[in-house]
């Protein structure tokens, strides 16, 4: 086949240094999913800024078959997210979801609502402060379950089909979902707890509530700090059970978690 350059509108998830030295970039793109490229030119070139982790814009690619080489030819960065990078909680929760998306196939080939839910994650990321980073990790965590098709039901028993009383609290397993706490302990026996806390009520009703609002809205909404405890614990179980295994970024950031 011969070698032909494509274009299409991609956002950067990730950089790294190849064993020559040539730098590698992952892209997700609403068309063409996730594409690994090599970016030639030395530091300080103009290319590699551009495609630099979390920029979205334009990308063009140069592929050639015979030679099993995938460049990235250009790159017309038309948002950066600036103030994602100036802060290390956002760094962290950036990297994380990027992380979910490539372990995933971009929320299981889902390209165009896994570049959307990025980007979201991204602009609602440039303004959040303190705590609403946290809130960020864990909307993007949630709703990447939903696109893969797992996300747990928080209204009735994942095991015995019971319904919920009010305030009774839920506790997830990664297998079945949110059990009560009959189903949780005979579960816990069985050996296929995760190791999720309790989720109380009030949390429960958080996630129902802003799942359908949009991303940057549902930052807006809160609960108490243990309840944020709770929910960032399950958001983590979530995605390592969804990518199938413990995520990197969730290793490397317990020091600013």
């Amino acid at each position: 086949m011969a070698p032909r350059t494509s274009s299409f509108d991609a956002v950067v998830l990730h950089g790294r240094e190849g064993p020559s030295g040539i730098r590698i970039v992952t892209l997700l793109s609403p068309e063409a999913g996730l594409v690994d490229a090599f970016v030639f030119g030395g530091g300080k070139s103009k290319l590699r800024s551009l495609a630099s982790p979390w920029n979205a814009g334009r990308a063009w690619i140069y592929r050639d078959s015979a030679r099993e080489l995938v460049k990235l030819s250009d790159f017309d960065a038309t948002e950066s997210f600036p103030g994602v990078r100036e802060d290390l909680r956002r760094i962290w929760a950036a990297s994380f979801a990027a992380e979910c998306l490539m372990r995933t196939d971009s929320g299981g080939g889902e390209h165009a609502a896994g570049y959307e839910l990025f980007v979201d994650a991204l602009s609602a990321l440039r303004e959040a402060e303190g705590d609403r980073v946290d809130y960020a990790a864990v909307q993007f965590a949630w709703r990447l379950a939903a696109l893969l098709g797992v996300k747990p039901g928080t209204r009735e028993c994942a095991r015995c089909g019971r319904a919920f009383a009010p305030g009774e609290a839920l506790r997830l397993s990664s297998e079945e979902g949110f059990l009560c706490a009959p189903c949780a302990e005979a579960s816990g026996r069985e050996g296929g707890l995760a190791r999720a806390p309790e989720l109380g009520a009030g949390a429960a009703r958080y996630l129902e509530s802003t799942e359908s609002l949009p991303f940057r809205e549902a930052l807006r909404a809160g609960v108490e700090a243990r309840s944020l405890a709770a929910l960032k614990l399950v958001a983590f179980e979530l995605a390592a059970a969804a990518c199938e295994g413990p995520l990197r970024s969730v290793q490397t950031g317990s020091g600013i978690l």
